[in-house]
């Protein structure tokens, strides 16, 4: 789902910067030609004929099938979190690169959200209906994350708006974080651009420090776990059994869900079920979590997000919204969301 440590029990499946203003083009402030004259129609901004698009074509494939909205939201994560910025220095964060990192152990389980999204992205046709060309702005990092703020949407919760102007780079983020970090603990230490399964409260906040991402909103983002399911062994095949394999695991038979109350809706019910397992209430296979789930709720200072979540999806809701702006905004250009 969202985390690539946030990540399996097997697979999951389901996860800031400076803005400068986009200016309209010298050639839309020229006087209008004649009709029999007139030059191809420029957008005064352009990326709304694209983003528009493109996010009613994603809702309209999870409004089909539900079961892929988790996946896109990890995708969108995954692109996102691999950002390192200090004083002098700016790597990673949105920009298109997870194609290239499809064979890393913690993207096994996107390959299926990511041919979907570029498909959409490279199919999009140069001209509307109405022989308006598109912008050829709208990068394949713009897709990613606008298909994962279109998933949260499409399964019942906020309409994100997001910015756009991200721009594609032709080569993998670094899996090793530039500067490691670590507090007293073993499990705190943060040494890879994406987060270790491992970590605990102090590693979580760590890691989602180097984001921008405060307490409240990183507890926000993980709220997404609960909608997608997992990898299981049920029904595999005896040579996959015997050898899992990566397509074993995305070719999985059977998938069971984190939260089996809410599967393949976005909502609250992820912290409702975090304070019921706290609590010793809840029965075998009716939750999935994982270390950095439980830490949410195990850590004091985690645990009050956890319960205000719990109480108000409103809230939640807010916070999220908030939290993925930041995320997948930190290389984006336009003052205006879409």
């Amino acid at each position: 789902m969202l985390l690539a440590g946030f990540g399996f029990i097997l697979s999951r499946t389901s996860f800031l910067g400076a803005l400068s203003l986009s200016f309209l083009p010298p050639s839309t402030l020229l006087p209008t030609k004649s009709a029999s004259h007139r030059s191809p129609p420029i957008f005064d901004d352009p990326f709304s004929p694209s983003a528009a698009r493109f996010r009613s074509e994603i809702t309209s494939i999870i409004q089909q099938d539900a079961s892929v909205a988790g996946p896109l939201i990890r995708l969108a994560f995954h692109d996102a979190a691999t950002l390192e910025r200090d004083l002098t220095t700016t790597t990673g964060g949105p920009n298109g690169s997870i194609r290239y990192e499809m064979e890393r152990r913690e993207n096994r389980a996107v390959g299926r959200p990511f041919k979907i999204v570029e498909s959409l992205w490279s199919s999009n046709n140069d001209y509307d209906d109405n022989g308006n060309s598109f912008s050829t702005q709208f990068s394949l990092a713009d897709a990613i994350a606008l298909s994962g703020a279109a998933a949260v949407e499409a399964t019942g919760g906020p309409h994100i708006g997001i910015r756009m102007g991200r721009k594609d780079v032709d080569t993998a983020d670094a899996e090793v974080s530039r500067v490691v970090v670590q507090k007293s603990t073993p499990r705190s230490r943060v040494d890879r651009t994406l987060p270790s399964a491992a970590l605990d409260s102090d590693g979580l906040r760590l890691f989602f420090g180097r984001l921008g991402l405060s307490e409240q909103e990183f507890v926000a983002l993980c709220g997404s776990h609960g909608l997608g399911r997992h990898v299981s062994l049920l029904g595999m095949s005896k040579p996959c059994l015997k050898n899992l394999t990566r397509t074993c695991l995305e070719e999985a038979p059977v998938l069971l869900p984190f939260v089996t109350s809410s599967v393949d809706t976005f909502d609250n019910s992820y912290f409702s079920a975090l304070l019921q397992w706290n609590s010793n209430q809840v029965e075998l296979g009716e939750v999935a979590f994982i270390p950095t789930d439980v830490a949410l709720v195990v850590d004091r200072g985690l645990r009050v997000h956890v319960e205000r979540f719990a109480r108000d999806q409103a809230m939640y809701f807010t916070s999220f919204a908030r939290a993925y702006q930041k995320l997948v905004d930190s290389t984006a250009v336009t003052v205006k969301r879409y």
